[in-house]
């Protein structure tokens, strides 16, 4: 018989209503009457469905030490916590946490397909999960998108852990096995491979299901609606054209027939993923990196499509690297490669002609789509300093130095400096931070923290500490003077694009692609409020006073939050051309937005009206910064050239194009005197701003 409403189990757990049931168990939701505020609590209720005094004693041990083993795997942050076991009638139960959210299903909708990258991201999370399980000795044997929620700050949680076939019908004991490893779960046809089915489960059994996840949400198909081969291989490929071959190749060794040629563990398929995406860093997938269009004159549909075939090219100069025979590299040319040949070539000669009858203080080195990755340059130890004879006029803004992060191997994302403008950080894609003395020119040292790209750094308002964003979904905390971590800030599920300091420094947001901003305290390192967004979100801007947040997000949307409460004040715009980076002006008057459209925005701070639009990037503009006094507006973008806008004299920008790759940050020194700024090439530069 099934519990009621207003049922008592367990002595303080009152039944508040039934979340579904079969025929091994039911699952309810309760409150907790012991606790203050009544917490709720999912119940889950087995039944044996043999009754004889034999094995109602072997189910009751067996489910003393499983339930042992659920509270361990309840430790970990994305797996419920068991509260409580018990047995009242000769029927166990199981007092859960309950996860407020949705379940993956919701999100795998049929003919929905996914990006390549959001789905490595989903697949990291989850094996990083599991890989905790399987340390356990545990099999899940039942991971679907069913039993994957996702709850409403974003977290993923590995749902049931429940002992039910055990429990309920604890063969595995009768038969002599009870040293077996525990497994759990009974498995669903299609996430379920044949090992397991043939009731031989293996750790490479839950690899298995959660590669079939990635392919469902990269064809949009179910896998239960994927043919196989002759070899009983799933045929997908073909399903999923666009995605990259490497992570095809992943994805088809999780979901190896023969379990003994699938990754031998989760650290290893992890490893591998990890790798892909370090590999192929994706613009739409991080805002610091550049798009290069082949030509600046053709349409927004031809760009998407130059975009597209340039990831065709960059896999074949990694399929040569790897030594393919011209054979295996005319497989992946197309009739339409000679067209954008000679569109691309005809580029180059326009952009000749260019540098060698127009103004411009130094020749800008140009890149091919397909050299974006390397350098070709051998990487400087030092900074150096620039003479000033580059810039021969008063009027122009001079570079005067130049820093290298890690000797120019990594590219840089992030740079700021200190409000005495002494100290200048800078954030790579080598997962650490370099501090420099701009007096010295020397290194002070090397931050280490992050096991991931850093995307973003800022000091706070003393200069005291400095904080770091990266894709590792961390946000850090460090004492300047020292170098030493003083808070990790973990709840983010993605990559974490951006954090900053409260203007009075008591408070830090960070923004991330898991569609979240969140608030933290920035003395102690605890969570003070998640908003939740419908997009990434790249950006988030303070005004002045700290009372008010400004976001930008992937969709297109400027939104202003209040800080206190969490909820949206105004909205600028729903949805158009993602917004890669915005800021408020010191007198909160304007926000200016950088655009992957190739614009700059200027937006009312207060009524959100657009006021002006700025043109002259050919390339998504990444970045963007306001001079302390407002006047000036710098700009940095893919297409290699930082720009400073006089926004009261309307005059023409000034352009700096010492760049050899995209532009990735950029920001004025307190006392307006200096410009700084970090590019994809692996070097900070310095400029020395006209009087």
């Amino acid at each position: 018989m099934s519990l009621i409403v207003g049922q008592i189990v367990g002595g303080h757990y009152e039944v508040t209503a039934r979340l579904g049931g079969g025929g091994f168990g039911e699952t309810y939701l309760s409150q907790d009457l012991h606790l203050p505020d009544r917490p709720i609590r999912v119940i889950k209720r087995l039944s044996p469905q043999i009754q004889e005094a034999k094995v109602l004693q072997l189910s009751r041990r067996l489910f003393e030490t499983e339930a042992q083993v659920l509270y361990r795997l309840g430790t970990h942050p994305q797996i419920p916590q068991l509260f409580a076991h018990f047995e009242e009638l000769s029927e166990f139960y199981l007092v859960q946490e309950y996860i407020d959210g949705k379940d993956l299903s919701h999100e795998l909708v049929r003919s929905k397909i996914w990006e390549q990258f959001t789905v490595a991201d989903l697949l990291q999370n989850l094996l990083t999960v599991l890989s905790f399980v399987h340390q356990n000795n545990v099999i899940h044997r039942d991971i679907k998108p069913e039993n994957i929620i996702r709850r409403r700050d974003g977290q993923l949680f590995l749902i049931d852990f429940g002992i039910v076939k055990q429990i309920v019908t604890p063969t595995a004991i009768l038969n002599g096995q009870s040293d077996a490893i525990y497994t759990v779960g009974i498995g669903t046809p299609g996430y379920m491979p044949s090992e397991q089915a043939h009731g031989e489960p293996k750790f490479a059994s839950d690899i298995y299901a959660i590669g079939m996840i990635g392919i469902q949400a990269l064809t949009g198909i179910s896998p239960n609606h994927l043919n196989k081969d002759d070899n009983l291989e799933i045929l997908w490929r073909e399903s999923a054209p666009k995605i990259y071959p490497e992570f095809a190749d992943i994805l088809s060794r999780m979901v190896q027939f023969n379990f003994r040629q699938r990754y031998r563990s989760t650290d290893e398929a992890y490893k591998a993923i990890k790798e892909f995406v370090n590999r192929y860093p994706k613009s739409q997938f991080n805002h610091s990196l550049p798009t290069i269009m082949a030509n600046n004159g053709i349409s927004q549909s031809e760009n998407q499509i130059t975009n597209q075939q340039n990831e065709h090219f960059r896999d074949l100069r990694f399929d040569q690297k790897q030594g393919l025979t011209k054979s295996g590299i005319r497989k992946y040319l197309q009739p339409w490669h000679l067209g954008l040949g000679m569109i691309t070539l005809g580029a180059i000669a326009i952009t000749a002609m260019i540098l060698m009858f127009g103004y411009s203080p130094k020749s800008i080195n140009s890149i091919k789509p397909d050299e974006a990755q390397e350098s070709t340059e051998l990487p400087e130890s030092s900074p150096k300093s620039i003479s000033n004879s580059i810039n021969p006029s008063n009027s122009f803004p001079a570079l005067v130095k130049e820093f290298s992060i890690n000797g120019s191997k990594d590219a840089i994302y992030g740079v700021t400096i200190s409000p005495d403008s002494k100290i200048l950080a800078g954030a790579s894609s080598e997962k650490i931070i370099e501090l420099w003395d701009l007096q010295t020119d020397k290194k002070i040292r090397t931050l280490k923290g992050h096991t991931g790209r850093v995307y973003d750094v800022q000091f706070s308002p003393d200069g005291k500490r400095l904080v770091s964003a990266s894709d590792d979904r961390k946000v850090i905390v460090w004492e300047v003077a020292t170098g030493r971590i003083l808070n990790t800030l973990e709840g983010h599920q993605e990559r974490v694009y951006t954090a900053i300091f409260s203007p009075d420094g008591k408070a830090i947001a960070s923004s991330s692609a898991d569609r979240t901003i969140r608030l933290w305290n920035a003395e102690t390192g605890k969570p003070i409020n998640t908003i939740i967004e419908r997009s990434w979100v790249y950006d988030v801007s303070f005004t002045p006073d700290g009372k008010i947040l400004a976001s930008g997000s992937k969709d297109g949307a400027i939104r202003l939050w209040n800080v206190e409460t969490g909820k949206v004040i105004k909205t600028f715009v729903e949805n158009g051309s993602a917004v890669r980076s915005l800021v408020y002006s010191n007198d909160s008057k304007l926000i200016a937005s950088a655009m992957e459209d190739n614009t700059v925005r200027l937006w009312d701070g207060k009524t959100g009206q657009l006021k002006d639009v700025l043109t002259g990037h050919t390339s998504e503009v990444h970045t963007i910064a306001f001079s302390n006094d407002g006047q000036l507006l710098a700009s940095g973008s893919a297409d290699k050239t930082v720009r400073i806008w006089a926004l009261k004299n309307k005059r023409s920008p000034q352009v700096l194009s010492e760049y050899e790759r995209g532009v990735t940050s950029v920001e004025f020194s307190n006392d307006q005197k200096l410009l700084i700024s970090g590019s994809l090439d692996g070097k900070v530069k310095i400029w020395k701003l006209a009087n």
